[in-house]
C-alpha cells in the first residue's frame, strides 16, 4: 500500500473512532522518558480509537514502543509522527513499506474481572477462617477506618481483636507498615491493647518478615484463590500416566 494512501486511511479511521492495525517495514525512534532507536524491520503498528499507539515486533507479548491515550497523530511524507503533550514524548515511525492494513470500530464496555485479588482473598478467608488460625472468628470484611479499609476483621478464641491484611503477591515492608497502621488505629478506636495483626499472602520478603516479627504480628501463608484457573498444580501430564 502506498504510504500516502495509508496516511489518509488512518486519518479517516480516527475520525470514525476506528482501530487500525498495520503491518509494515519501518524504522522507529522515541524520545521521552528515555531515548531509543529501532532499526529497519517488520513491525505491527496498532493505532487505537483513543490515539494510543503500539509498536510490536514479530515476537514477544509487550510492545517495543508505545504512546499513551490522547496522543496527537500526524503524517509528514513517509513519517508517522506521534506526540503526547502530557508525557512530553515523541514517537516517529519511518514507514518504508506498508504490507497490509485492517481497520474496525470496536465496541467493548466490559471491565476486566481480576481473579485472585485482595477481595477474593478476604472472601476466601472469611469462609475458611482456619487458614488464619483454628480459633479465628471473622466478623467483617473491608472494615472502614480513617486510615483505609481493613480486609478482614474478627476475634480469636480469647476474645482478642484480629486485623487481617491480605496481599495477592509477596508481602513487602510497605504491607507490614500498612498492617501496623491498621492495628494502631483499631487500638485507638476500640480503646484496647490486645489487637493481633495478621498478614496473609503467598510469601513475604525476609526484611518484611523481620519487621513483622518485631511488631509481634503473624504471617499466614495463603495462596490467592484462582476461581478462573484452568491449570492445577497437581494435574498430571500425559508422561506421568
Amino acid at each position: 500500500m502506498d504510504v500516502k494512501v495509508f496516511a489518509k486511511l488512518v486519518g479517516k479511521s480516527l475520525l470514525k473512532n476506528e482501530t487500525v492495525v498495520a503491518f509494515m517495514k519501518c524504522n522507529v525512534s522515541y524520545s521521552g522518558r528515555a531515548e531509543s532507536v529501532l532499526g529497519e524491520g517488520d513491525r505491527m503498528i496498532v493505532i487505537k480509537s483513543d490515539n494510543t499507539v503500539l509498536v510490536h515486533q514479530p515476537e514477544g507479548n509487550n510492545p517495543v514502543n508505545y504512546m499513551k491515550p490522547g496522543s496527537e497523530i500526524t503524517f509528514e511524507d513517509n513519517i508517522l509522527h506521534v506526540f503526547n503533550a502530557k508525557e512530553k514524548a515523541w514517537l516517529d515511525v519511518e514507514m518504508l513499506e506498508v504490507y497490509d492494513v485492517a481497520k474496525k470500530k470496536l465496541e467493548d464496555g466490559q471491565k476486566l474481572d481480576l481473579a485472585g485479588n485482595e477481595k477474593d482473598m478476604s472472601d476466601f478467608l472469611r469462609d475458611n477462617p482456619h487458614k488464619i488460625s483454628s480459633d479465628f472468628k471473622p466478623e467483617k470484611r473491608e472494615h472502614q477506618t480513617d486510615v483505609g479499609f481493613i480486609d478482614l476483621f474478627g476475634h480469636d478464641g480469647q476474645g482478642n481483636l484480629v486485623v487481617v491484611e491480605c496481599k495477592r503477591v509477596t508481602a513487602s515492608l510497605m504491607a507490614v507498615d500498612q498492617l501496623r497502621r491498621y492495628v494502631e488505629r483499631v487500638k485507638q478506636i476500640k480503646g484496647v491493647e490486645n489487637v493481633t495483626g495478621v498478614l496473609a499472602a503467598p510469601g513475604i520478603t525476609p526484611n518484611a518478615k523481620e519487621m513483622l516479627s518485631s511488631w509481634g504480628f503473624i504471617f499466614s501463608k495463603v495462596e490467592p484463590p484462582k476461581r478462573l484457573e484452568r491449570w492445577q498444580k497437581d494435574q498430571k501430564s500425559l508422561a506421568e500416566f
